[in-house]
């Protein structure tokens, strides 16, 4: 279920240029890994493949996804390469069933925000929309980072603050997704502060 949309008290999204941040965390794991594995290895529980299958259904509607006006789909999927990442990518671009492409990268497991800044600074320029799955606290880190606190004041900054405290607000539990619109004209241009937060998810989906 939405926890706050792009109607309740959000801007309306931005004229391009613009990209477009699907921010998710992985979904609901297992506890310990089977035979003995790491951290790393750990599965998802039938909740967490339910919920990754549910939010692909989702991406995959016809309309705005989500309830989300003028945000297109993730064409591109960047994930962490653990197990209950990449389950979680793998389900959801089943479920979307369109072929949707997937890079898993071992380095974004335990990666703080700044490399998953410069992977997204990296993200070839044809793509408007893309999917970023990985481990909190980094995930929920990464979206407050990118959003503008209006600090700066002029037109708006009341509302720009307003992202972060919703974002705070809601928590970030497993399979939760902050979608944000970046105000950039290219990915290289990604800096933290450069995001409008479009709306915050949480399963069920």
């Amino acid at each position: 279920m939405p926890l706050v949309g792009h109607h309740d008290g959000m801007a309306d999204p931005v004229s391009a240029p613009v990209r477009h941040l699907w921010i998710l965390r992985h979904a609901k794991a297992a506890s310990d890994a089977p035979w003995g594995g790491g951290d790393e290895e750990r599965p998802l529980t039938a909740r967490g493949r339910r919920d990754a299958s549910a939010l692909g259904k989702r991406l995959a509607d016809e309309g705005p996804i989500l309830e989300l006006e003028g945000i297109p789909r993730p064409e591109l999927a960047m994930c962490s390469a653990a197990v209950r990442a990449r389950q979680t990518t793998d389900l959801i671009a089943a479920a979307m069933g369109d072929g949707l492409p997937v890079d898993a990268y071992r380095s974004l497991y335990q990666a703080d925000t700044d490399l998953v800044l410069q992977y997204l600074r990296e993200i070839d320029e044809e793509v408007i929309s893309l999917l970023v799955v990985g481990h909190n606290p980094t995930m929920v880190r990464l979206a407050w980072e990118l959003l503008d606190d209006g600090a700066d004041g002029g037109e708006g900054a009341e509302q720009r603050a307003g992202d972060r405290a919703t974002l705070e607000a809601r928590g970030f539990p497993t399979c939760s997704l902050a979608v944000l619109t970046l105000e950039v004209a290219a990915w290289e241009d990604v800096t933290p502060g450069c995001g409008r937060l479009a709306g915050v998810f949480k399963p069920p989906y």
